[in-house]
């Protein structure tokens, strides 16, 4: 029988290919939005800080999960 109790094993945060990818999104993203800024695009600029909102909400996102997925 499980005991479903205790903690599974879990991979370290730094372990996780979510946040490297995240990180790799905002990087970009933050990169791209001071570029559109500084160009004048303000189109690409929305684009931009929709992605780098996005690649923060993963990284909250897994930081705040506190289940194994199942």
């Amino acid at each position: 029988m499980t005991d479903v109790t205790s903690t599974p094993d879990t991979k370290p945060f730094w372990a996780s290919q979510t946040i490297w990818s995240a990180i790799a999104v905002v990087g970009s993203s933050a990169t791209g939005a001071y570029l559109a800024w500084i160009g004048g695009d303000m189109a690409a600029f929305g684009a931009a800080l929709t992605a780098l909102v996005g690649g923060l909400n993963a990284i909250v996102g897994r930081l705040r999960a506190t289940q194994a997925i199942g």
